[in-house]
């Protein structure tokens, strides 16, 4: 695995990217102190030479607990002092992934309160083509509307009764309902159900993944503790799609009618026999029809529509079908105002006075 040297910064002096070999300050000779934060520079470049290399795979530097001084790993005495190892504590290692290796000596904190951050550089905003802009104008021009002034030109009112009278009918179904009189029965389909016939031999092709071996990728490095950095690698498996055909039996299906008894019947029904109409305008008040029933009739559904004309001041006409409570507040004549869809196809709305 490969190892690159780091770099730290003096915090006495302040001098910035001093070699992970060097255990003093090359400024201010200050001892490389417990804790420092090592980096590694994006271009650091790999160690090759053989001694380098020695010195950055025999562990973390330790620190004097006389004098505070660096010393690498493989020295029993202290560089500083002279003193002998003992109970020295060492630098502390750690491992990132690669997203997390430090590449400065600043520490990482908590991003600013957005009061005292400093001002982003402004980003380029992707601008929207001229034509979809048109485009979605038009669009929301075509489905909006606009205000007409107008006055009521005719009000057309109508209401319908239905006469229905009770007959004799002849129905059929799966069973005689109550008051009907049975005809004849017969054997008839019902439904249907899907009943397995056999089997028919298929192929199909079928895709597997299949591992075909392993791939090594650096993943992250490690902070040795020394002023060195060593790749971290992983592992994992590779695959390719194989196919393969196969064979299948695919079960073939039947449909099988399902019988029942079905039946003829006569029965006497309400059923519509015609419809009397009232129609009128705005000089006669609404009413229903009159109806005249003999013993074996009665009313039926009830139908009302009401229509209000209107004629703008270019003569152009619209209408607008409203229920009865609002027909009866409008007479010829009367101005209003209308919300007009831009389109021919939309509906004709009357702008109705806000109450106070």
């Amino acid at each position: 695995m490969a190892i690159r040297e780091g770099r730290w910064d003096c915090p006495t002096c302040g001098t910035v990217g001093v070699l992970g070999r060097q255990v003093n300050c090359p400024n201010c000779a200050t001892p490389r102190p417990e804790g420092v934060r090592f980096y590694l520079p994006e271009d650091a470049a790999e160690v090759t030479d053989s001694a380098h290399l020695a010195r950055a795979r025999a562990g973390a530097d330790w620190i004097c607990e006389h004098c505070d001084s660096s010393t690498p790993a493989a020295e029993i005495r202290c560089s500083g002092c002279g003193a002998e190892r003992g109970s020295s504590p060492a630098q502390g290692t750690h491992d990132y992934d690669l997203d997390d290796i430090p590449r400065d000596g600043r520490e990482r904190r908590a991003a600013p309160q957005p009061a005292l951050a400093a001002a982003a550089p402004r980003r380029r905003r992707w601008k929207t083509p001229a034509f979809v802009v048109a485009l979605v104008a038009g669009v929301m021009w075509c489905n909006g509307s606009k205000k007409v002034e107008a006055t009521v030109a005719a009000a057309d009112w109508e209401r319908a009764v239905e006469v229905q009278d009770y007959r004799t009918v002849r129905e059929e179904d799966w069973s005689v309902p109550q008051g009907g009189r049975q005809q004849r029965s017969w054997r008839a389909i019902r439904d249907y159900r899907q009943v397995l016939d056999h089997y028919e031999n298929r192929t199909r092709q079928v895709s597997e993944r299949v591992q075909t071996g392993t791939r090594t990728y650096t993943c992250g490095s490690r902070d040795l503790g020394n002023g060195h950095f060593e790749d971290r690698t992983c592992t994992e498996p590779e695959y390719t799609t194989k196919y393969r055909t196969e064979s299948y039996q695919e079960p073939i299906y039947r449909q099988e009618p399902i019988y029942d008894t079905k039946f003829a019947y006569e029965i006497e029904r309400w059923l519509p026999n015609d419809t009397v109409w009232a129609r009128g305008n705005a000089a006669r008040e609404p009413s229903w029809p009159a109806v005249k029933l003999d013993d074996k009739e009665r009313e039926g559904a009830r139908i009302e529509k009401y229509v209000l004309h209107f004629r703008d001041k270019d003569g152009k006409t619209y209408q607008v079908e409203v229920p009865l409570d609002r027909f009866s507040r409008y007479r010829p004549g009367q101005a209003v105002q209308l919300r007009v869809p831009r389109v021919s196809s939309g509906k004709v709305e009357i702008v109705e006075p806000e109450k106070e």
